[in-house]
């Protein structure tokens, strides 16, 4: 896992922020795609972690 990750504790939020740019290049490198696609992930089911995650099939 990324350190960042680990300082910023991303992985134990529930949402994502997207108008944060360090959520979207922290919840990129979480879940290993672009910043665009968690912006569309967010855009096509919300914000909830367990959504996007579901919508990226992580």
């Amino acid at each position: 896992m990324h350190e960042n990750l680990e300082i910023r504790g991303t992985e134990s939020q529930e949402w994502i922020n997207v108008h944060e740019p360090y959520e979207l290049r922290d919840w990129a490198i979480y879940f290993s795609v672009s910043r665009m696609k968690i912006a569309e992930a967010v855009m096509a089911v919300g914000p909830m972690v367990e959504d996007v995650k579901r919508y990226l099939g992580k």
